[in-house]
Formats: structure tokens, sequence, C-alpha cells
């Protein structure tokens, strides 16, 4: 009985401390900044999520029509729960989930598995409020190293700034991030986004086509295959998937090509020398035909990417080109030294020492395709895992080898590169990936069986035709890749004649 005022005084301070944490909780500063757009956008956004996040959502976007004019909110702005949200977004049925909760463990699961092909493991969540003390987010899909399309930046950057949090403020329920929990989230979003060739030219149906295209091939190419199909049947009602249209791996696309299950094998590298001689000899005197639809990415992991030749931190070289490359790494190689290099002193005479990853890995097949022109290695070599070979580097003032930039690391650092000795040399980043104007950039590719003077079929050269537009090209910013050049696409284009 003695022990009752004590224990309400108690009870009395811990609420008057709750209070006051959820007083200075709401009275945190909301971000400082307006809403300053970064770029003009346009297009509609799909939204799907929870009930609960509809009236602000709502706000949000109508706010923001205000300010982007040409963004609207789609069709597709439905609001029925947190269960439907990734779903949504798995299928590419939605540009945002609006969430009041993370995603489960079992929601994950088959996401990670629908994009293993983009490594995307889950969707990018971006705290945007706070409800009932718990975060409330906007999920969106993010390939690694790659940007969110204009109008999704946008909108999410609108409702990190002031005049979006202060739209959170005036909803039931809610409370606006604090300056500070906003700032947190802004480095999310970024990614390089490449420009457009503006001399793409824009896809035009002439003639309406019908009949089934069949797709074999890469799981990286596997989100391309599905809206660059959703779009042209948007505009050929005619052009269907195929009884077979799986994407599971490039070497699943060569093999249904080799045993006729498939019309397109869209292949995300070069073809490889044992593949050409196997074609050739089931098609004498034939070659694969190929067209390139996109460019490598730069910098992402697991994933077609420009070339870095790495050498180690404390080497004093800062450039070499690709006829160079050749004489080091070559079978008969006539540069030994890196005084051949142009290096002096100390290093004049030191031996140059080859760390690369297996033969058979991409990157090396790539590098001998590329550099070599398929012709052998150099016997000197060592070869190890990629993480072994940049751990070798790092170790080895001596040491050159090559892979994807995104395997570079401390101890290493990259080499300007020219195509020839003439130059220019050019260093390896998003916007010299992304132009072609470093010399080591790569291809995606779709091939087929195609004899010599024999037509595409309608269906297939319609399909090219759109991949090779402006609408097919634009996607392309926004999967981890880059799109070709106006001057690439023309080229391809007349492959198709």
């Amino acid at each position: 009985m003695q022990n009752r005022p004590v224990k309400r005084t108690i009870r009395a301070a811990l609420h008057a401390a709750a209070l006051l944490l959820a007083i200075g909780a709401q009275a945190a500063p909301p971000p400082s900044e307006g809403y300053r757009p970064q770029r003009v956008a346009s297009g509609a956004i799909a939204s799907v999520g929870d009930t609960a996040m509809q009236p602000l959502m709502d706000a949000w976007i109508d706010a923001f029509h205000q300010r982007q004019p040409g963004v609207t909110r789609s069709q597709r702005w439905l609001h029925v729960g947190d269960v439907a949200a990734v779903g949504a977004l798995m299928f590419e049925l939605a540009d945002v989930a609006p969430m009041t909760r993370a995603p489960l463990p079992a929601e994950l699961a088959p996401y990670a598995h629908q994009f293993a092909g983009d490594m995307m493991k889950k969707p990018l969540l971006v705290r945007v409020a706070w409800r009932g003390g718990e975060p409330a987010y906007l999920a969106l899909n993010k390939r690694p190293d790659a940007p969110l399309a204009p109008k999704l930046q946008e909108f999410v950057r609108f409702a990190l700034s002031r005049d979006g949090q202060e739209i959170v403020g005036r909803q039931a329920g809610f409370r606006a991030l604090s300056a500070a929990e906003a700032a947190q989230e802004l480095p999310k979003l970024d990614g390089f986004l490449a420009t457009l060739d503006p001399a793409l030219p824009p896809y035009r149906a002439g003639a309406q086509v019908h009949g089934d295209v069949r797709s074999v091939g890469s799981d990286g190419m596997k989100s391309l295959m599905e809206r660059w199909m959703n779009g042209l049947h948007a505009v050929q009602p005619g052009v269907r998937r195929g009884e077979r249209w799986e994407h599971l791996g490039t070497l699943n696309g060569f093999h249904a090509l080799l045993a006729g299950e498939t019309d397109l094998a869209p292949m995300g590298r070069e073809l490889w020398p044992d593949e050409a001689a196997a074609y050739s000899a089931l098609y004498p005197g034939q070659k694969l035909f190929e067209v390139r639809v996109a460019r490598g990415g730069f910098n992402t992991p697991q994933r077609t990417t420009a070339q870095a030749i790495f050498v180690n931190a404390n080497n004093p070289i800062g450039r070499i080109t690709v006829p160079q490359l050749a004489a080091i790494l070559g079978s008969s190689p006539t540069i030994t030294r890196w005084g051949q290099l142009g290096l002096t002193g100390e290093w004049a005479e030191r031996p140059i020492a080859i760390h690369m990853p297996p033969r058979v890995a991409p990157n090396a097949m790539s590098m001998q395709g590329v550099v070599l022109r398929g012709g052998a290695w150099n016997d000197a070599r060592h070869e190890a895992s990629i993480a072994d070979t940049a751990k070798a580097i790092a170790q080895d003032p001596a040491a050159i080898g090559f892979g994807g930039f995104e395997e570079g690391g401390p101890g290493l650092k990259s080499l300007a590169v020219a195509a020839s000795e003439s130059g220019p040399y050019v260093e390896g980043n998003g916007e010299t990936a992304s132009s072609g104007r470093y010399p080591l950039t790569r291809y995606m590719y779709i091939r087929l069986h195609r004899k010599p003077g024999q037509a595409l079929a309608p269906q297939v050269k319609e399909f090219f035709r759109y991949v090779l537009s402006r609408e097919g090209q634009e996607p392309i910013l926004y999967s981890g890749y880059f799109p070709l050049s106006g001057r690439e696409v023309e080229e391809e284009l007349a492959k198709l004649e």
C-alpha cells in the first residue's frame, strides 16, 4: 500500500518523458529546402500500395503536377494494402509502391529470383514519413548503379523536400521527417544518367505485321526483352510472345539456337570462339547473325561492363594503348618490361607481371576477342579468381591486369586507354563508357539463325526496328546498361535489309 504513491509518481514521470520526446520529435525542424527541379520530367506514375498512404499520395501527386505539369497519375493508382505492393513492383505494374512497413522475407524471396539478372535482391526503400512511430516508405525498382527515371527521381525528391514534408504534416496520423532524416534518404536516389542521342530515330509503324516471336537467352536482358515486347505489342498488336519466352542465361540462348527452339537469343556478351566453331560445324559456311542492341554498363557488379586496366597504385604509369596491351598479353609478347612503356629509373628494367581472371571468365574472353583478336594468351600469365587477382595486383608493384571497374579497390588504379598509338587517351567513367569514347566498352547482342540472303520474318524485323528506335533505346537508360548512339543504330538497322 505504501508503494502506490511511488508507483504513480514513476508512471507520471515516464508519461511526461514520453510526452516530451514526442513533442521534441514533432518539433524537429523539417527540410529547409523547398523543391527545386533538377530536370523537366514527364509521363504517368503508377502507384500500388498501402491504403493508409492513399491520401498522402493523392496530395503529393496533385502538388507535384503543379511543379512538373508533364507528370500525371497513371490509371493504375491503386492503394489496396501493403500486400499488393511488392508483387506490383515485381511484375513492374507499378513505378512506386507506398508501404507502411518493410517487405517481408517471404515477399523478397521471389522478388530476388525475378530480378536475378538485374542484380536486384530487393526494392529500394526510401523513408518519406513517420506513421505511428514507424517509418513509411516509397518502394521502387532501381538497378545497381543505374538511375531512376526522371519522373520518379523528381517525385521522390519532391516528397523529401520541405514542400512535400509540409504535406505530410497536414495528413492525420503521419509525421514529417526532420531535415537530417530527409537528407539521409536523398543519396539513395543517386545514379549516373546517360544522354540519349538526339539522332536516334523514332519508331514509326508501317504496315501491321503479325506473328509470334520466340526468345531464349540472357537473364541480364530479361527486363529489357519484356519492355521491348510490351512496347512493340502496344503499336503492333499482332506481334506476340512465342511459345518459348524464357531468359535464364546467355548460354541457354546459344543452345536454343543450335536446337532450333528460338527465333532470338539475347546474349549479354561477345560470342566465344568455341561457340562460333560449334555453330559453323552445325551450319557449314554460316555465321550467327548478330545485332548490337545496347552498350554494356559501367561499374555494375556481375553484369556486362566496360573493362578496366589495373596496375598497382604505386606504379607511376597513367596510360596505355590497346596495341601495347596486345603486345603484353599475347602469346608472343614484345613488351615485357615497364621501361618499354616509358617508365624510367628503377622501373625501366622491372618485368611486367600479368595477373588475370581465368581464361573462361567473361572478362577474359572479352579481352581475348577485343585486344588479342582471338589470339592466344601470354604463357607467363597468372590466373586466379577475381578477388585473388585484385589482391595480387595490389600486392605486386610490377603487376598489370584487367576486369570490370567495380572490381577495383585499395591498392589498385585504372589506366587511361587509347585505341591506337595516336590517341586520344580516355579515362574510364560513366560518361566515357556510355558515349563509347572509352575504347574497352562492350555490347549487348541479340543473335539469330539467318541464312545468307534470307529475309527476316516480318515480326522479327519489326521487333528489331522497335528495339533500335528512340522508344526502344530509352528504357536502357535505367537498366544498368547504356543505349546505342544514332550512328551505331544506323549501322545495325542496315543489317536488317
